[in-house]
C-alpha cells in the first residue's frame, strides 16, 4: 500500500471547514511528530503513533493559508497490484 499525495500522483484535494479553500499539503503528520526519518518504512513509522487511523490511511497535515488552520487529513492508500 502506498500514498498517491506522498508519491506525487493526486493533490491533497482538502477544503477548509472554516472559509472552504484549498488547503495546502504540509506532509505526513509522522514527518511533523516523529524524529526526522524520511528512510523508516511507513509501517515502523505508523505504529509509533497514538492515532485512530487504521492502517489505509496515510494522515498529512494540512493548512489554510486565508484562515491560517492547521488540520489532519486521512489519505487512502492505493494497494499493490497482484
Amino acid at each position: 500500500m502506498f500514498c498517491p499525495v506522498c508519491n506525487g500522483l493526486q493533490p491533497i484535494n482538502a477544503a477548509c471547514a472554516n472559509c472552504d479553500l484549498a488547503m495546502e499539503d504540509w506532509g505526513r503528520m509522522t514527518d511533523w511528530i516523529g524524529p526526522y526519518a524520511p528512510y523508516v518504512p511507513l509501517e515502523t513509522d505508523m505504529t509509533s503513533l497514538d492515532q485512530s487511523a487504521d492502517d489505509k490511511n496515510c494522515l498529512h497535515i494540512v493548512y489554510c493559508p486565508s484562515c491560517q488552520r492547521t488540520v489532519e487529513a486521512a489519505v487512502a492508500e492505493w494497494g499493490s497490484p497482484h
